[in-house]
């Protein structure tokens, strides 16, 4: 097999895909200041990993990139366990991939407890020798779930896929722990979001404050910047956002009075 060809194409697809999702993030935290989509990462299986599966579940070389879904793959995390339907409606709704399967292992968790979402799409890639079709695994977690998952296979991958009986019940209770956590996470979301909007535009505040005393010591007189510069530090320690908004709103109308924008 022409393996250098092939996976470079699989290399773009993941590339390309990676890319998309990440526009996606920033774009929700340019306009709505979060985004359900917290870590994109993409990856290729390298030339062992895709032999020995192929030898494991028995597909015949000129079958492997038919038969074998995730030589690509995406993996978006989430913060929340709600934000993962949302990012699996945007992956469905998406015109430039097709859903070939879905598999819901949120709601039908695996015996081995992972959960997460995985979605197999066909995705065109434009090559240097034309277009090409390739399948890609698109698996959706949250934080908790994936550093479960990632436990596990380490663990996996160490006993050569026989985890012994008492590992395995840990890991069964780590799962457990994990699903409380992304459940009791879930229930303060809005309050977590809440706080974090609150501290963003804190931080904005602070720095047009600081902005604004830098331009007026070009300006104004020493001792009315000093002033200010003083002010400022007590507003800062007193730390309170009502004191803070209202020394903001003092010094726009000095800088105002100076004409700076």
């Amino acid at each position: 097999m022409e393996w250098e060809r092939i996976l470079l194409t699989y290399k773009q697809a993941a590339d390309e895909l990676k890319a998309k999702f990440d526009n996606i993030a920033l774009q929700f935290k340019k306009l709505e200041n979060t985004s359900p989509i917290f870590i994109v990462e993409a990856r290729v299986k390298t030339i062992p990993s895709i032999l020995a599966k192929a030898r494991r579940k028995k597909i015949p070389m000129e079958e492997i990139e038919a038969e074998m879904w995730d030589i690509a793959g995406l993996r978006i995390i989430c913060r929340f366990v709600d934000d993962i339907k949302t990012v699996v409606d945007i992956v469905k709704a998406r015109e430039d991939m097709e859903i070939v399967e879905d598999r819901d292992y949120v709601t039908h968790m695996k015996p081995s407890g992972y959960r997460g979402y995985h979605l197999l799409v066909r995705y065109p890639v434009y090559t240097a020798h034309g277009r090409r079709e390739v399948l890609c695994e698109i698996q959706v977690r949250t934080l908790a779930m994936n550093m479960w998952a990632v436990t596990e296979h380490s663990l996996r991958y160490k006993y050569k896929g026989m985890i012994p009986e008492e590992v395995s019940r840990r890991l069964t209770r780590t799962a457990d722990a994990a699903f409380m956590l992304d459940t009791d996470t879930n229930i303060i979301k809005d309050d977590i979001l809440e706080a974090e909007k609150s501290n963003k535009s804190r931080e904005r505040i602070i720095l047009d404050i600081t902005n604004s005393i830098e331009a007026l010591d070009s300006v104004a007189k020493v001792n009315e910047v000093a002033e200010l510069y003083h002010k400022f530090v007590d507003v800062m320690d007193a730390n309170d956002y009502t004191s803070l908004e209202g020394f903001y709103n003092e010094i726009r109308l000095i800088t105002q009075a100076y004409n700076i924008r």
